[in-house]
């Protein structure tokens, strides 16, 4: 630990460590709790992997998911899951009971497999220390796979799903080569079933102090994994190398840069079974399947989501905070320009997880180091988690150094909670006024949080490399959470009350910032959401007004939360000089079972009475077709356009051009017309074909 890192070490852990001997004296006495099953597995010949339960499983051990997490009762089927290996792969299958048809709309591999109805086993070869590993499949087939050794984590196994006259069957065959065990043999394991239909997560391993049902200190054993039958030899549990290849071509005119076209590559070598070295040469910056840009209302300037594959490839370990509501962000990889290549390591060592990486451009480098310990057991959490961003560009250089750290108590639910940031540089003239200060306390459950905490920002923090909302702030905020569960004939299944609440002045005792922010969602049967919601909230602006941005409504939705959603939403209320209005209408309607037609307008009306400013009226109309063929092949066409006037934020001044006379500030080549007063005219058409291997 270097001397700075021990010096903000010392400065934050004198409140919190306090609050840790008050909270650990005062525990009450233990729950309750069942020892987590244990499964037993000998060396077996591989089953036939085709999506039904023949003889060939009859050597496999069966376990039921006899829990549901979500309702925390006893699940209402009681799914049979049988488990095999022959020391090369894992073998699962799930024979689930469903009386309704399942959810199945995602045909093709990727993430929105976890939008349908799905089975899915959770494994962390070394218990909490160590990597781990998820591996989900629905009920035709389509798999979906994550793991904390790397966000972009894709590697090939097999799922077949076949349907059966009471539900479906998955049968899934997980190769220990795409896995980092070290060696072991005892895993912690968790198997889990999910119906969009009713909410339920049926369960394995179950403990009614858990939080999270995907957490590893409350898995089942599975013992024998990875033991090869007499006279072979165990699979390797080395990582294996990675390279990503790309063409990118660009057409435009001279006003918007010129054509161009490049090619580069993104790559992972392994340094250790638990560590590797990832890079990037020419990096990849196409992104025409992700379409970010959004016109929703926002009191602060807008955040964008990361898609170059060498920080999505190492952030995992980054932003490693224990708790926080409202942190700032010391690293902002959309913050970091064109850079022409990058190197990172990035791994684990026992309870130790760190990355590191690299990126240099034209006159500027960016560095950032990250190194998290994390202990879990049945009976206590806490970490400590630290970070340095490093930018030099242009003859500034900047450097943020960030501590964090938690304690809580599995069984009370009682924790703490702190984050400390400093900055320095060439920006920074008091050091004082370049600090982020947050402390906590909360009560955390399965089905409710409650967290109260004091911050304080100072005027003069602004990372190069960070996002922060608003600097300048000193006060508390609280954030309560609880759910409430029905009975499964009752025509409600769930009902979800959120509250946020902050109240911030500035180094000159003025308020700076208020939020409260209630919301309810009702959960009703066949798939229907109510939602009404408030956001009262002040914001003083760089103009030094405290202004309202507002915004109250109300969704109804259905099948929100799966791959066809349908909703209307209305929000408004005081916002900046005057009043907003604003409607979002989205559909997506299944045209045939492997092609997806999505519909989806946008309106922001500001209407405004103060001088100089105009009223706007913005649109965003979009429109996209998604064709799976098949579980390897994805189509996607998309159309969108956008036409008025930005709205205002409180964090850039509003510029009001009309689009005949344009200004710098909104010219797309000079400025940002994005800003908010820019009028937009503007549409695009959006092609991509994915070739899912994995």
């Amino acid at each position: 630990m270097s001397i700075l890192a021990r010096g903000l070490f010392r400065a934050a852990t004198m409140f919190p460590l306090a609050l840790s001997s008050l909270l650990m004296c005062s525990a009450a006495p233990p729950a309750s709790v069942d020892m987590p099953p244990t499964l037993t597995l000998s060396p077996a010949i591989a089953p036939v992997i085709n999506g039904v339960v023949n003889q060939s499983w009859d050597a496999a051990a069966a376990v039921h998911l006899d829990h549901d997490f979500t309702y925390r009762r006893a699940s209402a089927t009681q799914e049979m899951v049988r488990v095999t290996q022959d020391g090369a792969a894992l073998y699962v299958a799930f024979e689930v009971t469903q009386k309704s048809v399942p959810i199945a709309n995602q045909h093709s591999n990727g993430s929105s497999v976890l939008n349908d109805d799905y089975v899915g086993v959770y494994l962390s070869p070394r218990g909490t220390q160590g990597f781990s590993y998820a591996f989900f499949a629905n009920s035709i087939g389509a798999r979906y796979q994550t793991s904390s050794e790397n966000t972009a984590y894709s590697p090939e196994w097999t799922a077949i799903a076949h349907a059966t006259p009471s539900g479906y069957v998955v049968t899934m065959g997980i190769p220990l080569s795409i896995i980092r065990s070290d060696g072991s043999h005892r895993w912690r394991v968790q198997f889990v079933r999910f119906s969009q239909a009713t909410g339920s997560l049926d369960v394995w391993a179950y403990s009614p102090v858990a939080i999270s049902a995907s957490d590893p200190t409350f898995f089942g054993w599975v013992n024998g994994i990875g033991v090869a039958p007499a006279g072979l030899r165990s699979t390797s549990t080395r990582n294996p190398a990675r390279v990503q290849l790309y063409a990118l071509s660009e057409s435009t005119s001279a006003k918007n840069g010129g054509s161009t076209s490049r090619v580069g590559a993104d790559f992972s070598l392994p340094l250790s079974p638990n560590a590797s070295l990832v890079g990037a040469l020419h990096p990849d910056y196409s992104s025409v399947e992700s379409d970010q840009q959004s016109i929703a209302p926002s009191a602060f300037a807008r955040q964008y989501n990361e898609v170059r594959p060498f920080f999505t490839q190492i952030a995992g370990n980054f932003y490693q905070n224990f708790i926080c509501i409202s942190c700032p962000l010391t690293l902002y990889t959309p913050a970091i320009p064109t850079f022409s290549q990058g190197y990172g390591v990035e791994g684990n060592q026992g309870r130790v997880t760190f990355a590191a990486f690299d990126a240099l451009g034209f006159a500027r480098t960016d560095q950032a180091e990250a190194a998290n310990y994390d202990y879990e057991d049945p009976r206590q959490q806490y970490g400590i988690d630290a970070e340095r961003v490093a930018v030099g560009a242009f003859g500034l250089n900047d450097y943020t150094a960030s501590l964090g750290m938690g304690y809580i108590n599995q069984h009370t639910h009682f924790g703490i909670y702190s984050n400390n940031i400093v900055e320095s540089g060439s920006l920074v003239t008091d050091g004082a006024q370049a600090q982020d200060r947050e402390y906590g306390l909360l009560y955390s459950t399965a089905t409710s949080t409650f967290l109260v905490g004091v911050q304080r920002i100072g005027d003069q923090f602004d990372p190069l490399d960070g996002y922060v909302a608003q600097n300048d702030i000193r006060g508390y905020q609280s954030l309560l959470q609880q759910r409430f569960t029905f009975t499964p004939a009752f025509w409600v299944h769930d009902i979800n009350v959120t509250n946020y609440y902050a109240r911030y002045d500035n180094h000159l005792g003025l308020l700076a910032q208020t939020d409260e922010k209630p919301r309810i969602e009702v959960d009703l049967k066949n798939l229907l959401t109510v939602t009404v919601f408030a956001s009262s909230q002040g914001i003083r602006t760089v103009k030094d007004e405290l202004l309202p941005f507002n915004g109250n409504g109300l969704n109804f939705g259905y099948r929100e939360n799966t791959n066809t959603p349908s909703y209307v939403q209305y929000t408004g209320g005081p916002y900046n000089h005057g009043e907003l209005n604003a409607w979002t209408y989205l559909t997506t309607l299944p045209v045939t079972r492997r092609i997806h037609f999505a519909l989806e307008a946008d309106q922001d009306k500001y209407l405004t009475t103060h001088p100089g400013e105009l009223s706007t009226d913005q649109w965003l109309e979009r429109a996209s077709i998604d064709w799976q063929p098949n579980k390897v092949w994805q189509f996607d066409l998309g159309a969108r356009r956008i036409i008025g006037a930005n709205l205002p934020d409180a964090f850039q001044t509003p510029t009001y051009e009309s689009i005949y006379t344009p200004a710098s500030t909104c010219d797309i080549a000079t400025g940002n017309p994005f800003q908010p007063g820019c009028f937009i005219d503007a549409g695009n058409v959006s092609l991509a074909l994915h070739c899912l291997r994995c």
